[in-house]
């Protein structure tokens, strides 16, 4: 019975030391990837559809100003692509990508379909996935691949909120 007592006493020390460890040394890796920069004439509907949410307090994403003035002769999207790895052994979910904004920037959201902004992005253990992040911005598109930026990844393992600046590029 004592040595019983002293087994189990020992698996509950590893398993807690096990756990602990795991999450401790649970990371996502983020690399940038690619940068599109395009008028926002180019995608003339979706400009005018963020517009409109602005206009009646109902966007999807993250505004960095109160409203979108002019036309979609004045913005640019930025798509900015990212590598993420999950190469621990608990996944990663909730991942969400926001540009820090630099002067021009007007909103942004996590996907490349900004009605599906809210989508839950998770990155599965030992596993790895694209994810997007899109500015809309006052910067002209030919200036795009100047633009460097930092982006702030936050994600969640088992429930606790981890982040992480990234640089791009």
């Amino acid at each position: 019975m004592k040595y019983a007592a002293i087994f189990m006493i020992v698996l509950v020390v590893i398993a807690a030391a096990l756990g602990i460890y795991t999450l401790a040394n649970a990371r996502l890796q983020v690399t940038a990837v690619t940068l599109t920069a395009v008028p926002a004439a180019e995608r003339a509907d979706e400009f005018t559809a963020l517009q409109t949410a602005m206009d009646q307090g109902a966007l999807l994403g993250t505004p960095f100003t109160d409203t979108l003035p002019g036309t979609y002769a004045d913005y640019s999207f930025f798509t900015y692509a990212f590598r993420l790895k999950n190469g621990g052994l608990i996944k990663a979910e909730m991942v969400e990508i926001q540009p820090m904004p630099v002067n021009g920037d007007v909103l942004c959201y996590t996907t490349l379909d900004s009605s599906q902004v809210n989508a839950n992005l998770t990155v599965g253990a030992g596993k790895e996935r694209d994810a997007w992040c899109v500015v809309l911005t006052s910067i002209p598109s030919t200036e795009g691949q100047q633009v460097s930026r930092s982006f702030r990844v936050t994600y969640y393992l088992w429930g606790i909120p981890r982040s992480l600046t990234v640089r791009f590029p």
